[in-house]
């Protein structure tokens, strides 16, 4: 092949991929949801008694992995792959899309109130919190930049859009969205984005109580192991 086709080639798969970076974060997130849950349910299979909240949870967990998932798999992941290598946009897409980001909040939430649950347990593995953690720290992440575009791309009739990046210029792009979550773990506080409404800052404020409370968590873990050596 020549060289010229093999750049056109290239140009070709970046600009599909810029194009479909939405369908992307969506397979990621479910990668990690399922990593997160999966790991959880092959965990808790080999503890014999639970009780109290951490009982509530595992009941959870393990509704998703054994009736949930034979219906949201089929539901969700052929059409977003179907999105993801089709060429055209389609009139269902962002409704389509709409729905996956609802989706991906709501389990957010509960896999948020989930790991809280874990740390005042002590019957549940020692590294089963942290793996937890470890899956769901980037899940979320990835879940609260894609709330700050959706938002800002849902405010353009708006005056001014509902966040500013400080790092980026007048049109953020998605990716700058993504940083600024990202950019939470090794600040102080969510300073890569600022909210030009009330709600905007109450969202980020959740955002930054989020954070901070998954570092306490992996904090006071990561103290408990060392003291039980």
């Amino acid at each position: 092949m020549a060289p010229s086709n093999q750049c056109g080639t290239a140009v070709s798969i970046r600009h599909q991929l810029s194009r479909r970076w939405e369908e992307l974060f969506f397979l990621s997130a479910f990668i990690l949801l399922f990593l997160q849950v999966a790991f959880f349910y092959s965990d808790i299979r080999s503890l014999a008694v639970l009780h109290g909240a951490i009982a509530w949870f595992a009941a959870f967990d393990t509704f998703v992995v054994s009736h949930v998932a034979y219906f949201t798999t089929p539901m969700f992941l052929p059409p977003l792959l179907l999105l993801l290598f089709s060429g055209k946009d389609t009139s269902w897409r962002r409704r389509y899309l709409d729905v996956l980001g609802v989706y991906v909040v709501c389990r957010l939430v509960v896999q948020f109130v989930g790991l809280n649950i874990l740390v005042f347990d002590s019957v549940t593995p020692r590294f089963l919190l942290i793996t937890q953690l470890l899956f769901f720290l980037p899940y979320s992440l990835l879940v609260w930049g894609w709330i700050y575009w959706r938002l800002d791309i849902n405010a353009k009739n708006r005056p001014r859009p509902f966040f500013r990046c400080d790092s980026c210029g007048e049109v953020p792009r998605p990716i700058d969205y993504f940083v600024a979550a990202f950019s939470s773990v090794f600040s102080a506080s969510v300073s890569g984005i600022k909210g030009n409404y009330a709600r905007s800052k109450i969202l980020i404020l959740l955002h930054g109580f989020m954070i901070y409370d998954v570092m306490g968590l992996t904090l006071s873990r990561a103290v408990a192991l060392v003291q039980s050596r």
